[in-house]
């Protein structure tokens, strides 16, 4: 147990990210690395010291490279088709990747971020993170770090229960509730967490989003210190999105966190969401959730690399919270927008797709929501 005190907090995140049975190639706008993990190591027979920094056609076969271009200059994500490619030698795999681009809200490309997942019944995940990674360090962490939240957690979802069963204040009760609703995540996530398999377990069902919104903002008003003024400018008209509520939450909870980190003690928080009318998703209408503050801002330098994973100004951040929040988003089929400027603030607009038919039987009057 004292030995999984001892890792240092960067050291664990590297190894849980090396532990994605998928490949992952961050890319900047020149095509070259900027970071990959030990599965995409593993697929493509390469090193992490001799690729970072190189052109990504170095070792990526040229499908894959087209569709990291198709991303960019298509401005959405790509999904590829089941790919049989060569990697080294004779040796062949079957493959399917998709690319996805990040853009700023001016339409300035940021960089690529390319998944690749091996179909070919490789045995990369087996041989090598559990082999190498999971036997020796990763099942032990997990088992210690999932003993050592769980005890607490526990205690913590009883004492709430507690609290809610005797009170009579429909404030506490509310509080009571929120607290127990937030444990429950963490021991699924914890959950997620053991089983190698981060987005396992995700239902996609109809999201009511202005309802994860306020439980996000009043989770954060009363847990922050700060005396934030927060705005809520929601249009009532938008259906539910399909989606994972627990992973969109995460989502909302990681952006709003940033905001409050960023802005000052009397600061303001604007949450708001709209039609969108200048943009689609795969053909599809879409929904925009915008979260803007007047915060410190992003450095322009600093705003090209924040979806890139492990890279952080805090000083005890962990770097992967962007990183997530992009990868869960994409997999909904939206996209994440950031727009900021030193000394004014920040906004990041989510993306989130909706069928035309919804939309079309809304506006009919056939269907009402808010």
């Amino acid at each position: 147990m004292a030995r999984v005190h001892k890792r240092k907090g960067t050291g664990l995140l590297r190894e849980v990210f090396d532990a994605i049975p998928d490949g992952i190639i961050v890319l900047d706008l020149s095509f070259c690395v900027l970071s990959i993990n030990d599965s995409a190591e593993s697929i493509f027979k390469v090193s992490r010291k001799k690729v970072v920094g190189r052109p990504c056609f170095e070792f990526l076969p040229q499908e894959i490279v087209d569709i990291a271009k198709r991303s960019i200059r298509e401005e959405r994500s790509v999904f590829g088709d089941t790919l049989t490619l060569p990697i080294k030698g004779k040796e062949r795999i079957t493959a399917q990747a998709v690319a996805s681009p990040i853009f700023s809200q001016k339409g300035n490309p940021m960089g690529i971020v390319v998944q690749v997942r091996d179909l070919s019944g490789a045995k990369f995940l087996s041989e090598k993170t559990l082999q190498e990674i999971s036997t020796h360090t990763f099942e032990g962490l997990i088992a210690g770090l999932a003993h050592e939240l769980k005890n607490p957690l526990g205690g913590i979802k009883g004492a709430a229960q507690i609290l809610k069963s005797e009170t009579t204040s429909p404030d506490t009760i509310k509080c009571a509730e929120i607290i127990i609703k937030e444990v429950d995540r963490l021991n699924l996530l914890l959950e997620r967490l053991k089983d190698l398999q981060p987005f396992a377990r995700e239902t996609f069902e109809p999201v009511d989003i202005h309802e994860i919104l306020s439980e996000v903002i009043y989770l954060e008003s009363k847990s922050s210190k700060k005396d934030i003024n927060f705005i809520e400018n929601f249009d009532v008209t938008l259906p539910p999105v399909i989606g994972d509520r627990d992973s969109l939450k995460q989502v909302f909870l990681n952006l709003v966190k940033n905001a409050i980190e960023a802005v000052s003690v009397n600061g303001t928080i604007e949450i708001s969401t709209r039609w969108i009318t200048d943009y689609k998703l795969k053909g599809e209408n879409a929904i925009s959730i915008d979260i803007k503050d007047n915060g410190i801002g992003i450095p322009k330098e600093d705003l090209e690399k924040i979806f890139t994973p492990f890279y952080t100004t805090k000083r005890k951040g962990s770097g992967l919270g962007l990183f997530l929040a992009y990868q869960i988003i994409a997999k909904h089929g939206g996209a994440i927008f950031v727009e900021s400027e030193p000394g004014k603030g920040t906004v990041f607009r989510v993306y989130l797709p909706v069928s035309k038919q919804e939309r079309e039987d809304i506006q009919s009057g056939f269907l009402t929501y808010g």
